[in-house]
């Protein structure tokens, strides 16, 4: 039965490797492993936004979560998957821990958010501005955020080409206080 097992995902990571890199060579348009345009148009079928499929849009939103300490300290509480602390992707922590963050932004409403132009965050806290959403804590859904104070801040990424020109453009961003109880 295990090696009925073994077999059969082993031929499904095959099969998924032989997909991507059709994709990934039939995208690519002419090189030294030019396919014929019958292999193009098959895997323009099966995949039609080639490696869009894989990608993430550059210009989206991003979205930062802080921890508030006691003294209203702000500390940033996900981390990089391949940070050290994470053992360099082996622990599944951070991955959990932003699972949980997106379950709790599902939650929010586009209202809730709080948009400000030039103050800086820690201002902000003290001056309790910022529009606070209460979360209720399940120990079903949530494992790596405990209870307590959280900031996120969502921000659009300036572009590259921009960003040696500030003062042609303005970049605000929105705040949003969770309290998780």
């Amino acid at each position: 039965m295990k090696a009925k097992r073994f077999v059969f995902y082993l031929t499904l990571i095959i099969l998924g490797f032989v997909l991507v890199a059709k994709a990934g060579q039939a995208s690519v348009g002419t090189n030294a492993t030019e396919t014929s345009f019958q292999e193009r148009y098959m895997f323009s079928v099966l995949l039609p936004e080639g490696w869009g499929f894989f990608t993430k849009n550059p210009r989206d939103a991003k979205t930062v979560l802080y921890t508030v300490g006691p003294d209203k300290t702000l500390a940033l509480a996900t981390y990089k998957n391949a940070a050290a602390q994470n053992l360099c992707g082996l622990s599944r922590r951070s991955r959990r821990l932003n699972l949980e963050f997106s379950r709790v932004m599902a939650q929010v409403q586009e209202k809730d958010w709080t948009r400000q132009q030039a103050y800086s965050l820690t201002e902000l806290l003290h001056a309790d501005t910022i529009a606070a959403v209460v979360i209720p804590y399940s120990t079903r859904h949530f494992t790596q955020l405990a209870k307590g104070d959280y900031v996120v801040k969502r921000f659009n990424v300036v572009p590259w080409a921009w960003a040696q020109y500030p003062e042609h453009f303005t970049n605000p961003e929105q705040y949003l206080k969770l309290t998780i109880k």
